[in-house]
């Protein structure tokens, strides 16, 4: 018990001295001493290690999820390295965190060698990937996973969207936008999109040429159950999993 709980102390931010002090100040005497609470940290990292090499094969991935989280990983330093993380959704409805790893500025290679994982660990390939447009992540599920349908992220192609107009303008197009995006079926939404592009073309040509770019794979999640809608058309699933890191 008192192993668990070093570990769960450890992960949440406080320093082998930390934890020490800790059971001393609350049971008065020296339970731990600081070299056997390192030891059981370190459990931590070949615990890890055993997840990011098990057996995937039994896992029925209908939807993936990846993306990736900027942190500062070394002590004493503020530069930042990116975290490849893979999210997937069961058969059954189950959310499963699949792999992390670290990818060097999620390069292709990076991308291409995060996915080869998956696969040699037994995954098999997805109906859908959900991710944003990052050209080399778009580039290696292409190769990798051919036949998986593609959706990109809402809310990040919302924000390329927005950044590309005047200010006094974003309220308003955000609302349009939306309801293309949150159309009611596929044919609708893409209906919606092309008017609202005629419409606002001769104004605001670059977010009108940003949405019409891939408006049918923007609205590809429309093609499934409407019961999945929410959960698919955004990587909201793993921007909740980054802010629980961050903090």
């Amino acid at each position: 018990s008192l192993g668990q709980l070093v570990k769960a102390m450890y992960v949440r931010g406080l320093s082998t001295r930390d934890v020490e002090g800790m059971f001393l100040e609350a049971l008065g005497h020296q339970v731990l001493s600081r070299s056997r609470v390192s030891r059981i940290a370190a459990q931590l990292q070949a615990d890890f290690d055993a997840w990011r090499k098990r057996d995937l094969s039994g896992l029925k991935v209908v939807y993936l999820f990846l993306d990736a989280i900027y942190l500062a990983l070394r002590q004493g330093t503020e530069e930042k390295e990116g975290v490849l993380c893979a999210y997937g959704i069961l058969e059954d409805g189950k959310k499963v965190l699949l792999h992390l790893a670290l990818g060097s500025r999620e390069s292709y290679e990076a991308w291409l060698g995060f996915l080869h994982e998956l696969v040699a660990r037994g995954l098999g390939e997805p109906l859908l990937v959900v991710s944003d447009k990052h050209k080399a992540l778009r580039r290696a599920v292409k190769e990798v996973f051919p036949h998986a349908f593609k959706q990109p992220c809402l809310a990040h192609k919302m924000r390329n969207i927005l950044c590309k107009l005047p200010r006094k303008a974003q309220n308003e197009m955000k609302q349009l936008v939306r309801q293309v995006f949150y159309a009611g079926s596929y044919q609708e939404g893409l209906k919606l999109g092309r008017e609202l592009i005629a419409r606002f073309s001769g104004i605001y040509l670059s977010a009108m040429e940003c949405l019409g770019e891939d408006l049918e794979e923007c609205l590809t999640y429309l093609k499934f159950p409407e019961a999945h809608w929410k959960a698919i058309r955004t990587t909201n699933l793993l921007e909740r999993l980054f802010g629980e890191g961050r903090r």
